[in-house]
């Protein structure tokens, strides 16, 4: 079976439903209201195939990519080098990594963040607090699990021109007292006629609301912004009923 994340093409068709540049002004209207500082650079952890590059290099800002999957990043890598985005792209772990500089903004989206226990969980919050300056934002897509449950099933279909992919991800808990559940990801191409499978399985952390603000407010370098439902600012999460893409703002405290 085809790894699904040496197939950027296909995995960029996959999760091309979002709207790219509605969720950078999302990140505008974020910076503008809880910033503390301007901001010229962000990072992109678990950057993908980069689908926000160019729509951030229009806007002027310069953009950092971090992944581990060498075919993601060069793939990424062409797409900025298309656009002549001021970019770079580092080939690092998420949960234990170092920047040469410190950046303005960082986001992880999709609920990308992969820390495969606790440890790693905290190791992340370690590395993005030496990579973020002080007064900076930390933005989470879909990185706390406020719908929690023990296996879920999900599919949609996308197309681009005479491609078309169909994607399932199917979750399952394997381990409740370490809160770890693992995930396929499958896609079925029809590609010019032929079909192919590709298909990847890992295993994640889930975080909880609470435990999550409690994880926070343990720390001395970040604080707790808020969280929204379905990026929408004029959602705060507190008595939503539906709940989808909520998004979360952690700010860098300052010196």
């Amino acid at each position: 079976m085809n790894e699904v994340y040496k197939n950027p093409k296909y995995y960029e068709i996959a999760f091309s439903f979002r709207d790219v540049v509605a969720e950078v002004d999302v990140f505008e209207q974020v910076i503008e209201q809880y910033s503390r500082i301007p901001v010229s650079t962000v990072l992109e952890l678990g950057c993908g195939h980069a689908p926000h590059v160019a729509e951030l290099a229009r806007r002027k800002y310069q953009y950092i990519g971090l992944d581990l999957n060498p075919a993601m990043l060069e793939y990424a890598r062409d797409k900025a080098n298309a656009v002549d985005a001021l970019s770079q792209f580092e080939l690092a772990d998420m949960t234990d990594f170092r920047l040469a500089e410190q950046v303005d903004f960082a986001f992880v989206l999709l609920g990308s963040l992969q820390a495969r226990n606790t440890a790693e969980l905290v190791s992340h919050f370690d590395s993005v607090g030496r990579a973020l300056k002080h007064g900076g934002l930390y933005f989470l897509d879909w990185c706390v699990a406020f719908s929690p449950s023990n296996q879920s099933v999900e599919s949609w279909e996308m197309a681009r021109g005479q491609v078309k992919v169909k994607t399932t991800s199917q979750t399952h808990l394997i381990d409740p007292a370490e809160q770890i559940f693992e995930e396929s990801l499958t896609l079925e191409v029809e590609d010019g006629g032929a079909m192919k499978v590709f298909r990847e399985t890992f295993t994640a952390r889930q975080v909880y609301p609470q435990e999550f603000l409690l994880l926070i407010a343990a720390r001395s370098d970040f604080e707790f912004v808020g969280w929204w439902n379905n990026w929408d600012m004029s959602q705060p999460l507190d008595k939503t009923r539906e709940i989808s893409r909520p998004i979360t703002v952690l700010r860098r405290v300052c010196a």
